[in-house]
């Protein structure tokens, strides 16, 4: 996870705790969202990820998703969590980019690519 924190914080311009928090969103969101197969070889390389995803808000994904746009709305909260901690837009981008690079580099492209594939309206994010 260190590495990842460090290149997010390069690249985004963060602190490491804002860094590490917007890790934390982007796991829990991927966790909600996708299905446990598609998040298995996530959490086999990086079993850090399976305890920040267990450490998500349990609830806000609910009501997100009987409100109007589904997924695409889920995806905007994320991106809004992401501007409560200061980020802009752009930063958003690079964060999520950033941190789907990185597990392509470290779980392999394919399975990544499913699990990309698998959450409604991340294949325009990234």
């Amino acid at each position: 996870m260190d590495e990842l924190i460090a290149r997010l914080s390069e690249r985004v311009e963060v602190d490491g705790p804002t860094a590490t928090a917007l890790v934390a969103i982007i796991i829990q969101f991927l966790a909600r969202e996708a299905p446990a197969e598609a998040m298995a070889p996530l959490y086999a390389t990086h079993p850090w990820t399976r305890t920040l995803a267990d450490a998500g808000p349990a609830g806000e994904a609910t009501a997100l998703s009987e409100r109007h746009f589904g997924g695409m709305a889920r995806l905007m909260d994320v991106a809004d969590r992401m501007m409560a901690r200061g980020l802009t837009m752009p930063q958003v981008q690079i964060a999520v980019r950033e941190t789907v690079e990185y597990a392509r580099e470290t779980v392999g492209a394919e399975p990544v690519e499913r699990l990309v594939r698998s959450v409604p309206g991340l294949t325009h994010v990234v």
